[in-house]
């Protein structure tokens, strides 16, 4: 099967036009922390807890629990197909979990030991329950819109990953991060990428799209203020106003290769 060209919803292209400034806004957040005066090595150990946090809480934890429910299910190929799938993704959940664990230990010079409550009391923040709270609501409200707002939000078009990773160059800590950071970006790139394409839906109304993207674009300003939280509030409360309300360079969406990752899937 072939495409010419990437065929998609109205709805769907409105919703990446705009999501694209808030991409671009999380990235400029990550990206000023770097070389702001709030950096410290506290604040550094104080991102990866919670970084480590959301890797075990947000990834590895929920795919696991996936994981266990379909040992109960492997009666066909379908089913095996979907165990092995799980199995996967709970490996690289777990490998960038480490990995963040790792960076952290580089920087306190002993073992990352948090596991448990101990992981739930040190890496949660207020911000960071305010998104996830703010998709159940959503799923509360529309199970089918709110699931999708949750998988299209997730990630931010990878820019932790992408900015992290042209740290390269900059000293011992900031190569250890690009690598860590290059790794994730190469493992999650083309996850994302379907993800948001896989949204699309011809099925959908144009009620439903507005909701879906009215959803979206309110998790990912709580995303923004998520990551601001995260990085010790890097960037001034004026300039996050503006990033809030939508005014930032926006992120430009890979169509091309978008295109390609669906052509290798259907054939």
């Amino acid at each position: 099967m072939k495409h010419n060209t990437l065929s998609l919803s109205k709805g769907l292209r409105e919703l990446v036009e705009l999501s694209a400034p808030y991409w671009g806004a999380e990235a400029e957040i990550i990206r000023a922390y770097w070389g702001s005066p709030v950096r410290t090595e506290k604040t550094d150990k104080k991102w990866l807890t919670h970084q480590v946090y959301k890797e075990y809480c947000n990834g590895v934890a929920p795919y696991l629990e996936m994981l266990n429910k379909q040992f109960l299910n492997i009666s066909n190929r379908e089913s095996r197909s979907r165990l092995l799938e799980l199995a996967e993704v709970v490996y690289e959940e777990v490998e960038h979990y480490s990995m963040f664990a790792d960076l952290f230990s580089l920087i306190d010079g002993t073992d990352f030991n948090l596991t448990g409550d101990e992981l739930n009391n040190a890496g949660a923040w207020p911000e960071n329950d305010e998104l996830m709270n703010l998709r159940k609501e959503h799923i509360e409200a529309s199970p089918y819109l709110g699931e999708r707002a949750m998988r299209f939000t997730e990630g931010g078009y990878v820019a932790l990953f992408s900015e992290g990773m042209k740290l390269a160059g900059r000293g011992v800590f900031e190569d250890a991060i690009s690598k860590v950071c290059k790794k994730i970006h190469d493992d999650e790139f083309s996850h994302m990428l379907l993800g948001i394409i896989e949204t699309d839906s011809d099925s959908m109304s144009e009620e439903e799209w507005s909701t879906l993207q009215q959803f979206s674009v309110e998790q990912l300003k709580k995303r923004l203020m998520m990551r601001n939280a995260q990085f010790s509030f890097p960037v001034s409360e004026n300039r996050m106003q503006e990033l809030i309300a939508g005014n930032a360079k926006p992120v430009t969406f890979d169509y091309p290769y978008a295109e390609q990752l669906l052509n290798k899937k259907a054939a």
